[in-house]
């Protein structure tokens, strides 16, 4: 008996060596999971908050005029003629070293402000550019100060049930301490923010009051697009879409990879698209992430679906895969729920072709 017991042993070992599993190759860190430090927020002297501004957008031209306002100028700032407080409102807070003069801002500004918003763009550009743990460590005494900005705000017409947070990496967490201090100033809450790929370095291994989380705000939804390079595993909103399982995304040319960078800033590429096109992007609930990483939430009864972007159903809350395609704008319609339309396998799969053609 013992001798059959060690040969069953053996058989198994072997096929654990033949093929991968989580107990062989264990599950990824993530790339820089841990900042020891970072979690005690700076000090940002008076003389630096000159630096800390948001602008308005003024028109939904990517070459409109923004009025640029400090932090000590926010008073002048209720009074912008570009501002319309009965409209809801949006504030784009973006990632490392990014400003509002940059692409990720102008365009996000551009196609919220033909949807009706009011458009605000922070600027930590002056606190952002500098070593990324530094960077991670700033944003907490920046939300801090945001939100004093945005009480002041509130006292003069601005609604926070009409207010909404978007933040890019590591602005994902960014509006996460923003919300906080808020709430905490006023008692009240931001009604949604929106992290595309919010940061992992620094921020993966933290609880809920040192990182985005879902009870930030009246509503919280991630897109989660490189979760072991940049971005983060854990579902951390009360929507959380893990696009082609959420690790890498499929390259515009099908056989170019899209690497850590390129999957990462994916999550932004989608919100844009989102909101062009809206009720496109249709995912599918799946009971844990590592399932949403497998490809494993096809065919589930009953299938329980959402939207990516301005539509989704805030009562139908955790983890969704969504599949899309490698090209703009991305969205699959009805099909992204179908495995056969799925996009590597749709591809890769010999099976479905008889003859071998280099076309």
């Amino acid at each position: 008996m013992y001798q059959i017991l060690l040969i069953c042993v053996a058989f198994v070992s072997e096929l654990v060596s033949v093929f991968g599993s989580t107990a062989l190759e264990g599950s990824p860190a993530g790339y820089l999971p841990d900042c020891p430090g970072t979690e005690t927020p700076r000090s940002i002297s008076p003389e630096a908050l000159k630096y800390l501004t948001i602008s308005v957008q003024s028109s939904s031209s990517i070459f409109s005029w923004k009025k640029q306002y400090n932090y000590y100028q926010v008073l002048d700032m209720a009074k912008d003629p570009n501002i319309d407080y009965s409209k809801p409102t949006v504030m784009y807070v973006g990632g490392f070293m990014d400003h509002p003069s940059y692409p990720f801002a102008l365009t996000l500004g551009v196609a919220y402000k033909k949807l009706g918003y009011n458009v605000f763009l922070l600027n930590t550009n002056k606190f952002t550019t500098v070593s990324y743990p530094q960077a991670a460590n700033n944003m907490r005494t920046i939300g801090k100060h945001v939100g004093e900005m945005l009480v002041t705000l509130t006292k003069h017409g601005l609604n926070p049930t009409k207010l909404e947070l978007v933040g890019l990496s590591l602005g994902g967490h960014t509006i996460s301490f923003i919300a906080k201090n808020y709430r905490l100033l006023t008692g009240m809450n931001i009604s949604r923010l929106t992290g595309l790929d919010p940061s992992g370095p620094c921020f993966r291994n933290l609880g809920p009051k040192d990182r985005l989380d879902k009870s930030d705000a009246d509503f919280v939804d991630t897109v989660n697009t490189n979760i072991d390079g940049y971005g983060m595993a854990a579902p951390v909103g009360h929507v959380n879409f893990y696009v082609n399982g959420g690790e890498y995304q499929p390259g515009d040319l099908f056989w170019a990879p899209c690497n850590v960078i390129c999957s990462h800033i994916r999550a932004f590429s989608l919100w844009i698209a989102a909101l062009q096109n809206p009720n496109s992007f249709i995912a599918m609930q799946c009971d844990l992430v590592q399932e949403a990483r497998n490809k494993e939430c096809y065919g589930k009864h009953p299938l329980i679906t959402n939207i990516l972007g301005l539509n989704t159903n805030k009562s139908v809350e955790g983890i969704f895969y969504l599949a899309t395609h490698n090209n703009y704008p991305y969205f699959m319609g009805v099909k992204g729920l179908d495995k056969e339309f799925e996009f590597f396998d749709s591809k890769l799969n010999l099976n479905k072709s008889n003859s071998i053609s280099f076309m």
